[in-house]
């Protein structure tokens, strides 16, 4: 049984998954053949037993993540003004639910399925942020051993290139697309609070334009 919490309106995905070219990007991957650990994000439960059917020999694990929070926005995050020389208050950003899998998890591949909503904002949106940072955490913390955990998103929009950059890019069918990030980038991006709503180092903290 998943334990998995309803997903949001907004995490929502009216991507229909090709599976064929799934079958086919997924065999740049090197052993896929033998028992491979999978960890699922955002995936429906008959999705889920797709994945299954697809590739028997695999292990797969849908892994626990909360939604964030309804009052989130992106103005939150990325704010146009914030107060440097904290004056009024100390910039504080709010913090994204992180994934939550069995301690001691490895996968060799995270594949998450993406909202991709053209009629909006889709480089704003918050849940596209969300789950793909959540995927990125997963590919940096459950490397399986000497093997560099594979990306697999799945949407119709473009990726986010601070996260998944192009040089990582291993294949691309339609919908479909598989990454091998480099894990010691990727984990020093990973150290970085998300958004821009809290500065890394106060101005009136550095001492560096003090004024007497």
């Amino acid at each position: 049984m998943w334990s998995e919490p309803i997903p949001g309106p907004r995490y929502a995905s009216n991507t229909d998954i090709q599976w064929a070219n799934v079958v086919k990007i997924t065999k740049q991957l090197q052993g896929w053949k033998e028992s491979m650990e999978v960890g699922l994000v955002n995936f429906n439960s008959t999705e889920i037993k797709h994945w299954e059917k697809l590739f028997p020999i695999a292990k797969f694990l849908k892994v626990h993540l909360d939604n964030a929070g309804k009052d989130l926005t992106w103005a939150d995050l990325y704010p146009e003004w914030i107060d440097e020389e904290e004056e009024s208050n100390v910039p504080h950003c709010r913090n994204l639910p992180v994934p939550k899998v069995p301690r001691g998890s490895q996968f060799h591949m995270v594949a998450v399925k993406l909202p991709c909503d053209k009629t909006g904002n889709w480089t704003r949106d918050i849940a596209r942020l969300h789950l793909q940072h959540a995927a990125a955490k997963l590919s940096a913390d459950t490397e399986a051993g000497h093997h560099r955990t594979h990306v697999l998103l799945v949407t119709e929009c473009l990726p986010m290139p601070n996260l998944f950059s192009c040089k990582n890019l291993v294949a691309r069918k339609g919908s479909n697309w598989l990454y091998r990030p480099d894990m010691e980038v990727l984990k020093q991006k990973l150290q970085l609070q998300i958004g821009s709503c809290e500065l890394l180092l106060p101005l009136k903290r550095t001492g560096e334009l003090s004024i007497i």
